[in-house]
């Protein structure tokens, strides 16, 4: 009793971000690298515990860390960090039995850690300096996850992928600094009432919504995603997907001035977003070949439905506790079911050795795909009832358009799951490749369908008797059903060669035209002479007819640029630099 009242403490919150933390540090030295990997896929154990045993409610004040350090554990911190760390979890424990070779576990592992310390220390964060602090950590660190495989089309990714985030994290600082500017504090609360009735609201909101945004998916900055998801390790798709993905839209959560002031038109402005990202990323989506692609862009269609749940908080903010509540079910619903396709596309790629594993896998694939259909007896079924309902409440024209938008989003996602189902289904002709999958990913994998399948049992309701009416079970049917037999006949009309299926959209869509422009003005400046940069350095810098050869600073210089050029001695320094600066602040 006494160890979990110890265990209950505010201080314990440090132990979410700090043990990963710590880890990851530990993998960089020599002597600690042996513990630090022995325990690394444990990591996010203690963030799991505390999100099923603390009350929200505790907080954590630190005025000597930084600009003074607010930690909180509320009910959204609640539901987040229970999907969020069950992921890391699970997907550390996969990691293990995914990579064979120890030297590529320690690479992975230090990475993956760095981003997971900044995945759960954002959720916790209650002040706008300390959050941003770990989303920074988070989003640099992924970069390491995205390039872990150093092929042309990782280090591609990856290029696509720090461009926007350091954008998204510009973008931010702005707008934190204007928000802090208006409320004179950083605390959340101060800021949302604050920027409420403040001439700057307009551009807090705008930088906001586009700084989460790149983190979000929202449609027209959702282009590293498609490139990053395929390239990335399995285990990192599934938390890029399920738990870091959703970093953006707990960003809006705690930023925005949602329930503070009625805002139709940024409400519109997300609604529209919302929906043509649901439609159209289903549509890119089913033009795909590789199945962690369209998961990819599944990820960016139900990302445009919690955007509209964010817009309809804009525009009506006297309903936003309810919204609020369906957002929430919608992330712990998408986080579970995402993670667990994504593993289980590992799974797949080894095919099983025995019927009973093969059927084992058939069930695990369909069990998630159809929790994001919507399908009855699924997560996803209360989500979407809960949010038709809200809809149903808001003031017109939204109400009416909503109202048809929503089951067309269900059978657009149903088609766009028999796509991926389609693609990595379990065929005989590969029975030849038929090898053990290591236990340590078929476990978790299985650990985290379980919950998958339990997840709407728990799900608190005002009223439990609505849960499995016979009305909504037919509401929640109709729209899988109906995907499912639009996906059967165009099989059937491909496989008897009555239409041509041969349209291909490259991943990353929109990014291809942007590519290509900017190939045009690199052509442009090349036919004016501007080839390279002239280099110095290295072979001397020539003044007046004169080669003034390089000195011993210039050496020490590039000795240092080649030093940098490793991230894991970058990072450290970075670390330490900040342990540095926050030492001078106290």
């Amino acid at each position: 009793m006494g160890l979990m009242n110890s265990f209950a403490s505010p201080p314990v919150l440090l132990l979410v971000p700090g043990l990963p933390l710590l880890l990851a540090m530990g993998l960089m030295s020599d002597p600690l690298r042996r513990v630090a990997m022995l325990l690394a896929p444990w990591a996010a154990f203690p963030a799991l515990v505390v999100s099923l045993s603390l009350t929200p409610g505790i907080t954590l004040e630190m005025p000597w860390l930084l600009f003074g350090t607010h930690l909180g554990f509320d009910e959204i911190a609640r539901i987040f960090l229970f999907f969020t760390a069950l992921l890391w979890l699970l997907s550390s424990i996969y990691a293990v039995g995914y990579f064979s070779r120890r030297s590529s576990r320690v690479r992975f592992f230090t990475w993956f850690l760095l981003a997971m310390a900044g995945n759960l220390g954002l959720i916790l964060a209650q002040d706008m300096v300390i959050f941003y602090t770990f989303f920074a950590l988070m989003s640099l660190a992924s970069y390491g996850l995205v390039v872990h495989e150093r092929t042309s089309e990782a280090l591609r990714a990856g290029r696509v992928y720090i461009v926007m985030a350091v954008v998204g994290e510009v973008l931010l600082f702005i707008a934190f600094a204007l928000a802090a500017q208006v409320a004179g504090g950083i605390e959340f609360e101060a800021v949302r009432l604050a920027v409420a009735g403040s001439g700057l609201r307009d551009w807090v909101i705008g930088l906001t919504l586009i700084g989460f945004g790149i983190k979000a998916g929202v449609i027209g900055l959702h282009v590293w995603l498609p490139l990053a998801h395929p390239v990335a390790p399995t285990p990192a798709s599934a938390v890029l997907s399920g738990a870091m993905i959703a970093a953006g839209l707990l960003g809006w959560l705690r930023v925005l001035p949602l329930g503070e002031t009625a805002l139709s038109g940024w409400g519109g402005t997300m609604m529209i977003a919302g929906v043509v990202a649901v439609f159209y990323a289903v549509l890119v989506g089913l033009l795909q070949s590789n199945p962690k692609t369209v998961l990819a862009y599944s990820s960016i269609s139900k990302m445009g439905i919690m955007t509209i749940g964010v817009g309809l908080g804009l525009a009506a903010p006297d309903s936003w506790p309810f919204i609020l509540s369906v957002i929430l079910i919608y992330a712990l619903s998408h986080g579970l079911s995402k993670g667990a396709l994504f593993l289980g596309v590992g799974i797949a790629a080894t095919p099983p050795v025995s019927k009973w594993r093969r059927r084992l896998l058939i069930m695990g694939l369909l069990l998630p795909a159809l929790s994001l259909a919507g399908a009855p007896l699924t997560s996803g079924m209360i989500a979407k009832n809960l949010l038709k309902v809200q809809v149903t409440s808001t003031a017109s024209p939204w109400s009416d358009w909503l109202q048809i938008m929503l089951p067309w989003s269900a059978v657009a996602t149903s088609i766009l799951m028999a796509r991926f189902l389609y693609l990595v289904w379990p065929r005989r002709k590969d029975a030849s490749k038929a090898q053990a999958t290591p236990e340590t990913m078929l476990l978790s994998w299985i650990v985290l369908l379980v919950v998958v399948a339990l997840s709407p049992w728990f799900i608190p309701l005002a009223d439990q008797q609505t849960r499995w009416t016979v009305k909504a079970m037919i509401s929640a049917l109709w729209p899988v059903a109906l995907g499912g037999g639009l996906a059967a006949c165009v099989w059937l009309a491909a496989k008897y060669q009555w239409i041509a299926l041969s349209s291909r959209i490259p991943a990353g869509d929109l990014l291809v035209i942007v590519e290509n422009r900017l190939c045009s003005l690199v052509a442009t400046g090349r036919s004016f002479g501007f080839e390279t940069l002239p280099k110095w350095r290295s072979s001397g810098l020539v003044v007046a007819g004169r080669l003034l050869q390089p000195r011993a600073w210039h050496k020490a210089l590039d000795a240092a640029e080649h030093s940098l050029q490793h991230w894991i001695f970058a990072v450290t320094l970075l670390l330490l630099l900040g342990i540095v600066i926050t030492l001078l602040s106290i």
